[in-house]
This record gives structure tokens, sequence and C-alpha cells, in this order.
């Protein structure tokens, strides 16, 4: 999701970064409904829609990427239960950056 101002600016960005992914402009949504106001900041969702870590900030270096994964694979290994209810029962190690939410 990308809350800038003018979107206008992303399709540049994304060709300049060589980056492929999705990105959705979503600034209202962003701030009136997830009441989220810095960035940037990354959420880890799980399958059924919970967000399982919130991280606040960026690092470009390579620790800030294999923290990334390595929350997004715990993520993985997470089981829902049948209910559907999902449980923030499982222990993630996180990097200075990330804050469970």
């Amino acid at each position: 999701m990308n809350m800038d101002d003018n979107p206008g600016l992303v399709g540049p960005f994304m060709k300049d970064k060589q980056l492929s992914f999705t990105v959705v402009p979503a600034y209202s949504y962003i701030t009136d409904t997830l009441k989220v106001y810095g960035i940037p900041q990354n959420w880890i969702v799980d399958a059924s829609g919970t967000v399982r870590l919130k991280g606040i900030g960026y690092d470009s270096g390579e620790k800030w990427e294999a923290g990334m994964a390595e929350a997004i694979e715990k993520t993985k290994a997470i089981t829902v239960p049948p209910s559907g209810e999902s449980s923030m029962s499982a222990t993630h190690s996180r990097s200075p950056q990330t804050t469970p939410d």
C-alpha cells in the first residue's frame, strides 16, 4: 500500500528500483482505518488476515531484509486454530525496528 500524496511517483520509483510487486494507492485507508501516520511501516499478515508483526522504519542493509524474511517464515509456521480465530502465542524474534502489534 502506498500513502504518498502523489501516486504518480510510484511508477517511476518502481521502475528505477526494478521492483515488480503491486502497489495499491491507499492514503485514506491507511490514515483513517489503520491510523498510520508515520512511514515506512511494514506488516506481516498471516493467511487469515491477522497482523502478526508490525515494523516501523527501514534499514537498507541486509540485516533488515534477513530479519523480515525470518519473521515471514515464522509467520508461515503458525497454525491458525480451526475456529478461524488466530492466536498470537508464537514467539517472534525482532530487529530493533519491529514491534509486536
